[in-house]
C-alpha cells in the first residue's frame, strides 16, 4: 500500500481550489513583471544615478505579499507541505522564475481538478 502525498489527496471542494488557482497565476504573473521592474529600477539607481523609479520597491514589498498570500491560499486548499510552499515563494526572488511556477503549477492542479470533477459527479 502506498502512501500518498497530500497534494496527491483528492481534492475535496474543486470550486475553491479554482478560485485559489486563478488568485495564484494572477499574482505569479504580478509577481514576476513587478520584480523585472525591482531590477530595473536598481540598474536605473546604482547604476545610473536616476531615481525615477524609487517609489516601485514599496509597491513591489506590497504585490510581494500577495504573491505569498495566493502561495499560502492555493497550498493550504491543496494540502502542500509547508516546505513546498516556502520553495515556491523563493522562487519570486529570481526574475523569470515565477513565470515559470505559474505555468508548473497550473498544469499540476488542473491535471488534479480534471481527476476531481468525474468523482464529483
Amino acid at each position: 500500500m502506498s502512501e500518498q502525498y497530500p497534494s496527491e489527496q483528492p481534492i475535496e471542494d474543486p470550486a475553491r481550489v479554482r478560485g485559489a488557482l486563478k488568485f495564484f497565476r494572477i499574482m505569479a504573473l504580478i509577481a514576476g513583471v513587478a520584480l523585472l521592474v525591482l531590477v530595473l529600477e536598481m540598474v536605473l539607481k546604482r547604476g545610473m544615478g536616476n531615481d525615477a523609479l524609487s517609489w516601485w520597491s514599496p509597491v513591489h514589498g506590497l504585490l510581494f505579499m500577495g504573491f505569498v498570500a495566493s502561495v499560502y491560499n492555493l497550498g493550504t486548499k491543496l494540502r502542500w507541505p509547508m516546505g513546498r510552499m516556502v520553495g515556491y515563494v523563493l522562487t519570486a526572488f529570481v526574475p523569470l522564475l515565477s513565470f515559470w511556477l505559474e505555468h508548473k503549477v497550473t498544469r499540476e492542479v488542473q491535471g488534479q481538478l480534471a481527476v476531481a470533477a468525474p468523482a464529483a459527479r
